[in-house]
């Protein structure tokens, strides 16, 4: 009996401990699970936070009615006048223009100008010292990791030429793939990754790359100065060059460019109700005739994009 006692008592302690392990590993589990999905939560929360940042500029606009545009200077898109003291008279130009349009047709929007630098352009706009940047920054894929872009409102032609007034060797751009001249670049400017992108046969140190930062003419003065054969560079920098320097040099391939980059405003990453509001503002005055006439005023140098139209069935007598 007592055998059968102890034998019992053994079987129940045995059971009590199952049973208390299966009740422990019950509770870390629901632990666990209580953890995560605490947890999702938590992500959802801020997942939700953060999109409320990213609306954060399009709902401060629309309550202040102010839109806060950032500018650097490429004429005669945005044309900075140093003396002028008032921040609302400074900039003038093209793209100032379609700013202003924009604004006026939003129920009266009134714009805040801020002046930015171009080596720490990323930087000032992601610290939210303006929402939009004015200027026609180029599109490419790399930039747009790091920017949201606007559809184009301008197309800029690319890799066009500077070269002394009687050299009459280039006739297009392929004529510059060779190796025995020197070839003068802005150094990570868009025409000159494209140009040592295609001029395969230009040995890599015939390439003279020249930090460009502010004043992008110092460039294009290697040719002149007996230091390159040719500069290349942007259509409006290399036009507004050569009008400006015509007794020393010209300008070429400016009727055919080898390539061409679209243009437009540039938000933060994420802004995506003003990228909408500014993408449709773009569509309105590209089809009611604005951006011909801001061209016709003044004077750019882009291709204008346009909307080809077809006449519907119905419109036909």
């Amino acid at each position: 009996m007592d055998k059968l006692n102890e034998n019992i008592s053994k079987n129940n302690t045995k059971r009590n401990l199952k049973i208390s392990v299966f009740i422990s590993v019950v509770a870390v589990i629901i632990s666990l699970l209580v953890y995560i999905s605490l947890l999702q939560v938590k992500g959802r929360i801020n997942n939700s936070s953060n999109s409320v940042e990213k609306l954060n500029a399009f709902t401060e606009i629309k309550k202040t009615k102010i839109l806060r545009v950032g500018y650097g200077g490429f004429p005669p898109y945005t044309i900075i006048n140093p003396n002028e003291k008032d921040p609302s008279k400074r900039v003038t130009g093209y793209s100032v223009d379609l700013i202003n349009e924009i604004a006026n047709m939003a129920d009266s929007l009134k714009v805040e100008w801020v002046q930015f630098n171009w080596e720490t352009i990323q930087t000032e706009l992601q610290s939210g010292k303006f929402d939009i940047i004015a200027d026609p920054v180029y599109q490419t894929i790399p930039r747009a990791l790091e920017f949201s872009f606007s559809v184009p409102y301008a197309y800029f032609g690319l890799a066009v030429g500077i070269v002394k007034k009687d050299d009459n060797r280039f006739k297009t751009f392929n004529d510059l793939n060779r190796k025995d001249i020197i070839i003068s670049l802005a150094k990570g400017w868009t025409s000159s990754e494209y140009a040592k992108k295609y001029l395969t046969n230009v040995p890599s140190k015939n390439f003279n790359e020249i930090p460009v930062s502010g004043d992008a003419f110092n460039q294009l003065d290697d040719v002149w100065l007996g230091r390159a054969d040719v500069a290349l560079n942007d259509v409006p920098t290399v036009v507004q060059y050569a009008k400006a320097n015509s007794k020393k040099v010209k300008a070429i391939f400016i009727d055919n460019p080898p390539s061409s980059v679209p243009g437009g405003f540039v938000t933060r990453l994420g802004e995506h109700d003003l990228l909408n509001f500014l993408n449709t503002s773009i569509y309105i005055l590209m089809a009611n005739g604005t951006l011909e006439k801001l061209d016709e005023k003044w004077k750019t140098y882009h291709h204008i994009p346009y909307i080809p139209l077809k006449q519907a069935n119905g419109l036909k007598y």
